[in-house]
């Protein structure tokens, strides 16, 4: 049979950051634990209060939650984040993997992160920088953004564009007058489809370019 575990808070310091307690288990434990002024008076600990294992565990669970959560406000505050990027700067400073997780989620549940309005943000820019459909998906997805959502964004929202004519214009920002051998054709569609631009798109484009040319 386990043995039963409990803790005695055998001091509490106050500080200006809240409160500290010392605490010891009956395994001879010792230990100190950080907390807010809110959450002392929240807890309602006392010293020389005995606490059962599982009274002290949700205790603790509470309070890294909090903590973790003043964190991640305070990230917020200081310019944009997706759930990916808060979650590891919520690890950078100190918090576990799955509280860190859980914490970005709950931010989004509660509308301070909002992922499909900085998915159209992004896509916006990247249009102006002339990426192709594939390229901005890449990007994103690169940023942390779930692949599902990304897919789901540029089949609503993208899907009036016409990647060929985009495709045109960089041509002829770019590659005007169009090249005449072959390694140099090569060279272009290259670089084209490093900007995110199918071979498709590119064939068109190729068209586009010669027909406006010849019309004029």
């Amino acid at each position: 049979m386990e043995k039963e575990i409990y803790y005695k808070v055998e001091k509490i310091k106050k500080t200006t950051q809240g409160r500290i307690l010392c605490i010891r288990s009956n395994m001879e434990t010792t230990f100190e634990m950080q907390i807010s002024e809110e959450q002392f008076l929240r807890f309602g600990i006392k010293e020389g209060a005995v606490l059962d294992d599982n009274r002290f565990l949700s205790i603790r669970e509470e309070m890294l939650f909090d903590n973790a959560r003043r964190a991640a406000f305070s990230i917020l505050s200081c310019g944009e984040n997706n759930k990916k990027t808060l979650s590891m700067k919520l690890q950078a400073r100190g918090f576990s993997y799955e509280l860190s997780k859980n914490v970005a989620v709950y931010m989004e549940h509660r509308g301070y992160i909002d992922e499909k309005k900085q998915i159209g943000l992004l896509c916006e820019g990247y249009l102006r920088k002339g990426f192709g459909k594939q390229k901005i998906i890449n990007e994103l997805v690169t940023k942390g953004y779930q692949r599902e959502d990304v897919m789901n964004y540029v089949s609503d929202s993208l899907a009036e564009i016409d990647f060929g004519q985009r495709c045109a214009q960089v041509i002829v920002q770019k590659h005007n007058p169009l090249p005449k051998t072959g390694e140099d054709i090569k060279k272009m569609i290259a670089s084209l489809m490093r900007l995110g631009y199918t071979v498709m798109d590119i064939k068109n484009a190729i068209d586009i370019v010669k027909e406006n040319s010849d019309a004029e």
